[in-house]
């Protein structure tokens, strides 16, 4: 079994452990509204189980590993959870810009108008649709 059916397998069990244990624990449930908080999680865990199982039975080519690869994934992994425990600490509004500029870093992008959109316009109007419009709580 190559490398390529060993990540398909996780993806897939990652998917099943999300849809049958971790979403229904994790999302309350509400009776207003015309789609409940958990509809999004559980569409994307059966579209991730989904594509995992395709990639399972399909996959016939070994994948080569690129060390850059590998040390940017770490770096954007570490960029992940280390900006998600600073938000935990200081709050969405003032994470989100920095997360934001460091994965559009991350990728390549150099252009200064889409910086400041991605970076300003984004997060911040996140914040307010999701926080003063919808009065909902980010963390």
């Amino acid at each position: 079994m190559n490398a390529e059916r060993w990540i398909s397998a996780f993806l897939l069990l990652s998917g099943l452990i999300l849809l049958v244990a971790i979403i229904p624990s994790q999302v309350e449930e509400v009776d207003y509204g015309r789609i409940g908080p958990g509809t999004l999680p559980r569409a994307i865990a059966i579209i991730m189980i989904i594509a995992a199982a395709i990639q399972l039975i399909s996959s016939r080519e070994k994948i080569q590993f690129v060390p850059l690869v590998i040390l940017r994934s770490i770096v954007f992994f570490s960029l992940i959870i280390s900006c998600v425990y600073l938000m935990s600490l200081a709050g969405f509004e003032y994470i989100a810009p920095l997360l934001a500029l460091g994965v559009m870093l991350l990728i390549g992008e150099r252009r200064w108008y889409w910086l400041i959109a991605g970076c300003l316009v984004i997060p911040i109007g996140s914040w307010l649709i999701v926080e003063q419009a919808l009065n909902r709580v980010l963390p």
